[in-house]
């Protein structure tokens, strides 16, 4: 079978100025504002993650105790972990994330076993061992979230060289 060869060859000057012209940009912009941006988006993100009970790879979180006997929402009792969720940019880093010291077990599931005494007092249950969490991830980018990403810093490029 014979081989082909296939050469593209860019000769528009517009598009090698427009390149420039970008490059140029970017080596110079402040990326705190698009980064900002992104942080924002993506706390809004997980805020909602909490109204839907998913996590970002859109699965269902498994629907907690408290929740199926009171008909209310998993990780929302107060609101107090999902209105703790915050957003910081710098010029090169996007955070979001929560103070609060239990996230982490929401989060990435685990055993909570007691610190002193030999058992756990469990509301409506009564003493145990231990604990088993399940993860209930609410932090993380998912696909819809990489698409704003997109959108975001296209927008932002578009911007940066007057498109």
């Amino acid at each position: 079978m014979a081989g082909a060869t296939l050469t593209l060859r860019y000769e528009d000057a517009e598009l090698r100025r427009l390149a420039k012209r970008l490059e140029r940009a970017l080596a110079r912009a402040d990326h705190r504002p698009l980064l900002t941006l992104i942080a924002g988006a993506l706390r809004e993100s997980a805020v909602l993650r909490f109204h839907e009970g998913r996590a970002p790879d859109g699965s269902h979180w498994k629907k907690s105790r408290r929740a199926l006997e009171t008909g209310g929402q998993t990780l929302i009792l107060e609101g107090h972990l999902r209105d703790s969720i915050t957003s910081n940019a710098t010029s090169r880093r996007v955070e979001v994330g929560t103070n609060k010291e239990y996230g982490g077990i929401h989060q990435f599931g685990g055993t909570i076993r007691p610190k002193k005494g030999r058992a756990l007092a469990v509301p409506g249950v009564g003493f145990r061992s231990s604990v088993t969490m399940p993860a209930r991830p609410y932090l993380g980018i998912s696909a819809g979230d990489e698409e704003e990403i997109k959108d975001i810093t296209e927008a932002w490029l578009r911007k940066l060289v007057n498109l």
